[in-house]
């Protein structure tokens, strides 16, 4: 099989690690991929790279009339605060480009698009109780969410007028090791962590790193995307890729505990204290993608240091 990822970020090259492992040929197409990051990330056998801007339909279509995929994967955009720097810059990357590789996908015959979103798309003032399943409402009344939303709307209509097989991902708080180009803070909280951790004397845990929040490695929202992508009864439905409960102070203190013996692990002054959100269900992921995280929070940030100790960078 042959897929189509845009975005050579953290989840597009864990992502394409995990179809290249299965023998599958994958095209990471990105704005300013980084070879340093996509080689230690994705590798190197079965995977070609080019440049190429959401904005730009033709070019898109170009590459994509190139490598012929059977599936695309839409990972490209900007996150979090990025998309309010300025908000004009952060929609047109966001929504009109999502809507160019929606575009792109009809045009192409693509048949299977998997779309990530994220979920920051519910209402979370309204949600009091979890699990949380995929059919909760959603909102967004700042720019980052409110993008994701724009594009699950949009996506839905895709679906319906031209028939094509898509499946919008929903992952949690995602952190592993990355480049952080397109804003993540939550992947940078966790990326300052880490490096504190490699280095010398006593760590405080801020309150931008110990959540409460449903922690999730790169590695299994990779593998949850490379699921997606084959899964008989995927389209048309959206599925959740997180850790499965909410990481807290208390999760931190003593998985870092335990990778860092003898180092002292303190909590700063009020880090912690705000209320979690209520978990996500991930029994449909589980069901029908065969998804299951496989790092814990102490695994996964173990995973982490050890990725960096190898490769010998830091983004």
């Amino acid at each position: 099989m042959k897929v189509f990822i845009t975005g050579a970020g953290m989840l597009g090259c864990h992502t394409a690690r995990e179809l290249t492992q299965k023998g599958h040929s994958v095209h990471l197409y990105d704005l300013s991929p980084d070879p340093e990051y996509v080689a230690a990330i994705a590798g190197k056998k079965r995977l070609t790279t080019s440049r190429g801007d959401l904005l730009d339909l033709p070019n898109l279509l170009r590459a994509l009339a190139q490598a012929k995929p059977d599936v695309l994967v839409h990972t490209a955009g900007f996150i979090g605060g990025q998309v309010e720097s300025p908000p004009y810059r952060g929609f047109q990357t966001n929504t009109v480009g999502s809507v160019n590789v929606f575009e792109a996908c009809q045009i192409s015959r693509i048949k299977r698009l998997v779309h990530l979103s994220t979920f920051g798309v519910y209402d979370w003032n309204q949600i009091r109780k979890g699990p949380v399943r995929e059919d909760a409402p959603r909102w967004g009344n700042r720019f980052y969410p409110a993008t994701k939303v724009a594009n699950e709307v949009l996506l839905d209509a895709y679906e319906n007028y031209y028939g094509m097989e898509c499946v919008r991902m929903r992952p949690t708080g995602v952190y592993g090791p990355g480049h952080y180009r397109g804003g993540s803070g939550g992947g940078i909280a966790m990326n300052d962590l880490v490096r504190a951790c490699m280095g010398d004397g006593p760590i405080e845990l801020e309150d931008r790193h110990v959540g409460p929040n449903d922690f999730v490695y790169a590695a299994d929202v990779g593998r949850g995307i490379a699921l997606a992508c084959t899964a008989k009864d995927a389209p048309g439905k959206a599925f959740h890729l997180g850790a499965g409960k909410n990481y807290g102070p208390a999760d931190f203190l003593r998985a870092l505990r335990r990778l860092l013996p003898g180092r002292e692990v303190k909590l700063a002054p009020g880090a912690g204290e705000k209320t979690a959100r209520p978990r996500v269900d991930l029994s449909a992921s589980k069901r029908i993608l065969g998804y299951e995280p496989q790092y814990s929070l102490e695994k996964g940030i173990a995973d982490y240091m050890e990725v960096v100790r190898r490769h010998g960078f830091w983004h």
